[in-house]
């Protein structure tokens, strides 16, 4: 049995956002995307280290698994997997990113 899967709440909003911005124009893939994350996830939750580190951070910061066109941020908390930071793969991340996170 894998590891628990958690969501920050700024993570499930900016995930809620983007599935809500591709189902306006196409329901179907946004329910896809969603079953996509939510596979990928699970997988994650057996094999937590599967992911790669996020080169902006370096290593020992923050994993990432890519689920076309999103990066999922996670970190490893040896209990929980904790999703941190949802966002679109061609934007730009950095520490400022996640200044209004606590």
């Amino acid at each position: 049995m894998g590891l628990t899967i958690r969501w920050t709440e700024p993570a499930e909003e900016q995930f809620a956002e983007r599935l809500d911005y591709i189902g306006g124009f196409n329901p179907a893939a946004a329910r896809a995307l969603r079953r996509k994350v939510d596979r990928s996830l699970r997988c994650l939750a057996d094999f937590p280290d599967m992911g790669r580190w996020v080169s902006e951070f370096g290593p020992g910061f923050y994993r990432e698994i890519l689920v076309k066109p999103l990066r999922l941020l996670y970190e490893n908390h040896g209990d929980a997997l904790v999703v941190t930071y949802v966002h679109r793969q061609e934007e730009a991340i950095g520490p400022d990113s996640f200044d209004d996170q606590s």
